[in-house]
């Protein structure tokens, strides 16, 4: 009888190792975001596997699937975030004076992120039609307990991906008045260092402005689909919600993600010209003519990423959202706009 024991063994031996592959993977990310979607979905509006048929006759129920969009993937962010922490640690500035500077712009930031949300509850608190049609479009017993938890959710996720914008500004002005006040060229070791240290930084801001969007872009979805359940709850139509206020929600947050790129962009392209001079002066061979200082130097460029605008690269981040444009103009445009 050993060896159907030696199989099972090497049978869950295997299946270990495949769930340790699978959950190491992207695929993991898949799955995560699905299992959010479906526990968003029940947890905020119940335990109703009707509201997931593909032919149903409510519309509402395609309301609620889109308005789980947001949570499911501010969650996945997170997890994004958390999964690859030494990576993302970097960001953290190393110094004292860098980290007090991050603690501060967020301290001083946050205000201005939840002020939509205060005025949200204010308006919702001065008006008891919407206070009523919320409580019959959320099931349960404290509607607004679950709003609160999930609107915290999405603040959480915005913070921590500014926290990382706002770390990587810092370490690449903190790094900046010692490249400039080098006068002899860097060994090739330490150059190569900071050339890695540098596409780091450059691929977390990347990163950050990727998840920035898509955090913004599932928001604006989740708001226009709640502002459709709610006018559907709503039997006065002179106060039905309009598209106008959904609309000034993406603008806003859409100027918070850019006061804060835009900036940390203008001083990683600091660090990189001044990287390209350095690597310059390290060239084997120093070029004779200016047309060959030319090539050399937009080489440079190109491999530290300096060809681009942050303009192109805001453009980028945005256009990660594409498949979702039809589904936010159907709905800030829908009934009632």
């Amino acid at each position: 009888m050993p060896k159907p024991r030696e199989g099972s063994a090497s049978f869950w031996r295997e299946a270990g190792a495949a769930f340790a592959l699978l959950f190491r993977s992207p695929l993991a990310i898949y799955l995560l975001y699905n299992l959010t979607f479906v526990t968003s979905l029940f947890a905020i509006y119940g335990a109703d596997i009707q509201g997931l048929a593909y032919l149903h006759s409510r519309q509402a129920n395609l309301w609620r699937m889109l308005t789980v969009i947001a949570p499911t993937a501010w969650v996945t962010t997170l997890v994004i975030l958390l999964s690859d922490f030494e990576r993302n640690r970097s960001a953290w500035p190393r110094t004292p004076k860098g980290r007090m500077t991050v603690a501060l712009c967020i301290l001083l930031g946050l205000p201005i992120s939840v002020l939509p949300l205060v005025a949200q509850y204010v308006a919702w608190r001065d008006s008891p039609l919407m206070a009523a049609a919320v409580s019959s479009v959320l099931p349960g017993s404290s509607p607004h307990l679950k709003m609160l938890i999930t609107n915290m959710l999405g603040l959480m996720t915005a913070t921590l991906l500014a926290s990382g914008v706002i770390g990587v500004h810092t370490q690449l002005r903190e790094r900046l008045p010692e490249l400039k006040q080098r006068t002899s060229p860097s060994s090739p070791g330490a150059l190569d260092e900071e050339v890695r240290w540098y596409q780091q930084q450059e691929s977390l801001l990347k990163q950050s402005l990727a998840l920035c969007s898509i955090t913004i872009g599932s928001s604006i979805l989740s708001v226009g689909a709640m502002r459709n359940l709610l006018n559907q709850s709503i039997s006065t139509p002179t106060e039905a919600l309009t598209t106008a206020p959904v609309l000034g929600y993406g603008i806003y947050y859409t100027g918070l993600v850019a006061s804060i790129y835009l900036p940390a962009h203008k001083s990683l392209k600091d660090v990189g010209n001044l990287l390209v001079e350095q690597l310059l002066q390290q060239s084997p061979g120093n070029p004779t003519t200016w047309k060959q200082r030319y090539e050399e130097q937009q080489a440079a460029r190109a491999w530290l990423g300096l060809q681009g605008s942050a303009l192109q690269d805001i453009q980028q981040g945005l256009s990660v959202l594409t498949p979702l444009l039809a589904s936010i103009s159907s709905l800030i445009l829908g009934p009632g706009g």
